[in-house]
């Protein structure tokens, strides 16, 4: 179809335009346009639009012009035009600028005839919609993000009832326990919603800050974190929250904050680059009177050693030395941190 307009009469001369006001003055493009795509004339909108001086736009064709994408659309409208099954026509279409970036335009286009009926010039009207197009990819995205979270939710509390349902001796405890996992979670959510990432990444740091101090409050002190500055993506953020519950649950409990004098290094570590870049976190609990190892497994096990890494694609593994508990995770940074 792209011959369409090299078979027309390239003949055809349309040398002068009288002076038209509203063409000069208008607020949106306009632009006369010679059968064979050439510009013939274009007002000074679309001259800024374009980014081009409005004599450097003359003599281009507007193929150049047009996405490649949204060429055959154009040329079968113009065959349309051309034939007399359509007066005019409005579309969506991709421009390209000077700068060699495209904008997005609404345009509406007819053709002008002579007295006795016959094909003269195209004429076009062109507004810049880009800011609109913008916002409605921006709303699209919301949608898709809030949807894959509601998803993901989803399985999260699936999965945490699967796994309490066994250990809990009666409904009233399988709601208690389920609720305070689930407010455990609703702090990652802050912490996306809040964050640097605009809801889809959170800042880790401020993560096992908030955990912590939902425990602790004032004593927060007591946590000692450090680490490269890092915003992780949803899923780990929510896979976090379950694992820093249990680890601060356990800590208050057997480890080393049941009593004074007890403390928590939290860190984490960046290496490697590229494809082989690696994370790495550790909890390490400090007291003078650890507990030692637990008896048994139970659903924080799963928790710590199953369901985290699996979310992140590492290993967990869980350690008790003479000072307390050491939990480390290793993972690929890139199911760690938002991908751009």
């Amino acid at each position: 179809m792209m011959t369409l307009f090299r078979e027309l009469d390239s003949g055809l001369r349309v040398s002068d335009f009288e002076s038209d006001t509203t063409f000069e003055n208008a607020a949106v493009g306009i632009a006369y346009i010679a059968l064979n795509g050439r510009w013939l004339k274009v007002n000074p909108a679309l001259a800024r639009m374009m980014q081009y001086p409005a004599d450097a736009l003359a003599d281009w064709s507007f193929l150049s012009v047009t996405h490649p994408d949204d060429l055959e659309t154009e040329l079968e409208f113009a065959k349309q035009l051309l034939r007399g099954e359509i007066e005019q026509y409005a579309r969506e279409k991709r421009y390209r600028r000077a700068d060699g970036t495209y904008i997005w335009a609404s345009l509406t286009a007819g053709l002008k005839r002579d007295a006795e009926g016959r094909p003269e010039l195209f004429v076009a009207v062109i507004e810049d919609i880009s800011d609109r197009k913008k916002a409605e990819a921006e709303r699209a995205f919301i949608i898709e993000e809030q949807a894959h979270r509601s998803r993901n939710m989803l399985s999260v509390i699936s999965a945490l009832v699967s796994l309490l349902a066994p250990v809990c001796g009666s409904a009233a405890e399988l709601e208690q326990r389920l609720l305070n996992r689930l407010s455990a979670i609703s702090l990652s959510n802050d912490e996306l919603l809040s964050g640097a990432g605009a809801g889809d990444a959170a800042s880790l740091e401020r993560l096992v800050l908030s955990q912590a101090r939902a425990f602790l409050g004032r004593d927060i002190t007591r946590i000692a974190v450090s680490g490269a500055d890092l915003n992780i993506n949803t899923a780990c953020a929510q896979a976090f929250s379950l694992a820093l519950y249990e680890l601060m649950s356990n800590a208050l409990k057997y480890g080393a904050l049941r009593g004074p004098g007890g403390r928590i290094e939290v860190a984490w570590t960046l290496s490697g680059a590229g494809d082989d870049a690696q994370f790495r976190f550790e909890w390490r609990e400090i007291s003078s009177a650890p507990c030692g190892s637990p008896g048994q497994s139970g659903f924080g096990t799963k928790v710590l050693e199953t369901m985290t890494p699996l979310s992140v694609r590492g290993h967990a593994e869980r350690t008790f030395g003479p000072d307390g508990l050491v939990w480390t995770l290793e993972a690929p940074l890139s199911a760690v941190i938002v991908q751009s």
